[in-house]
């Protein structure tokens, strides 16, 4: 599965940083981190790799101050 680093800026300059797991498939699954974790959390990696074996595309990021 190919992993690319995606930036977003929003219109105050701050970036949204994430992963996105692409599979070719129309189905994605955003994966937001929950308090005090980030998008490299082990459950939210873990997580991403099941659903990328079933062929389902994921976005994992960390909000913005975070990460």
């Amino acid at each position: 599965v190919e992993q690319q680093r995606v930036i977003i800026k929003n219109k105050y300059g701050e970036s949204l940083v994430g992963v996105l797991h692409e599979t070719g498939s129309t189905q994605v699954v955003i994966l937001c981190h929950g308090f005090q974790s980030t998008k490299d959390f082990r459950l939210i990696r873990n997580l991403a790799e099941v659903l990328t074996k079933q062929g389902i595309s994921v976005f994992r990021f960390d909000f913005s101050g975070n990460g």
